[in-house]
């Protein structure tokens, strides 16, 4: 079975199901199919898109989750299934929120992003920073490091060093946080499906509106992110300079589909690990036992993109 990130780009289309299959029909009257079951996510950036009220019931049936974008391709809400219990164990010692197991979870999460990081500006060519030094240090300081972090990457973009983390402005922020917001997407399915609590964080707070459980496992995910923009910025040098935003959602939905990492030496496509990633953190709430995580790391070995395999299926 081959899953798919749907990015819908063409104004003014209809969606409808049938017989499994959803359909995508063009104002201009092109017709699109695909099968539910291959579906994880749907990203709305296009204006004027209707859903049929079966179409969207049964995307949710099948444990679709649907982004909405506004007129500036920022992220304005999810349409979600419902959420579930799925190991009463787990749903339990969530709520009971072990704090010692949290905080030694969280450490986790966060030495392996920023390990990420570290690996992605090597991969990109920039090894003169000092993330590693900083990584193994007692306390982690995280505002240091992210500044760090950004000024050499951004540099190696050859753009602004300033990142804008919401309404940005710039071209390659905007990127990065539509990427992010596709990242929190396939995050926020796996947890539903896995049967957790988004709105209880491991380090983040709840407050309102929030959903802290999401922001907080997607953190080791970030530096694909980034590195599926420098790889844009380069391989698209002109969709990049004339701040293509459309001609970036297909390349990320590209990038998603077919770049692949190892997991105990077999490969699988990065959307799949999201599920696998999830599937770990849930059975570590079991016991309160984090030793056996999977945890994804960018590794010049193993991050490759299967060639083989067909571009991602776009509207």
């Amino acid at each position: 079975m081959s899953y798919h990130i749907l990015h819908i780009n063409t104004p003014n289309s209809k969606l409808f199901a049938d017989k499994g299959i959803l359909f995508c029909e063009t104002e201009y009257g092109e017709l699109k199919k695909i099968s539910l079951q291959d579906i994880r996510a749907i990203i709305v950036i296009a204006h004027g898109i209707t859903f049929v009220n079966h179409c969207l019931s049964k995307l949710l049936e099948n444990d679709v989750v649907i982004m909405h974008c506004n007129n500036h391709f920022q992220p304005a809400g999810w349409s979600l299934p419902l959420e579930r219990i799925v190991r009463t164990k787990a749903f339990n010692n969530q709520i009971a929120q072990n704090k010692e197991f949290e905080r030694e979870l969280w450490k986790q999460i966060l030495k392996t992003k920023v390990t990420n990081q570290a690996s992605l500006l090597d991969l990109i060519g920039n090894n003169k920073h000092n993330l590693y030094k900083l990584i193994n240090k007692p306390l982690m300081n995280e505002a240091n490091i992210a500044k760090q972090y950004w000024q050499h990457y951004f540099s190696t973009l050859g753009r602004t060093l300033k990142r804008e983390h919401t309404n940005a402005k710039t071209f390659e922020n905007g990127c990065l946080n539509y990427g992010y917001a596709v990242i929190k997407t396939l995050i926020y399915r796996s947890i539903i499906i896995h049967g957790l609590i988004a709105g209880l964080g491991i380090h983040h707070k709840g407050k309102y509106k929030s959903t802290p459980l999401v922001y907080d496992l997607m953190e080791p995910f970030r530096p694909f992110i980034d590195y599926y923009l420098y790889l844009f910025s380069n391989e698209c040098e002109e969709d990049f300079k004339n701040e293509n935003f459309t001609q970036w959602s297909k390349y990320l939905a590209h990038c998603l589909k077919n770049f692949r990492i190892k997991i105990n030496n077999i490969s699988y496509k990065i959307i799949d690990s999201i599920d696998i990633y999830i599937e770990k953190i849930t059975a570590a709430y079991m016991e309160f036992d984090n030793s056996s995580l999977f945890l994804p790391e960018i590794n010049q070995q193993y991050l490759h993109i299967d060639k083989h395999r067909n571009r991602e299926y776009e509207e």
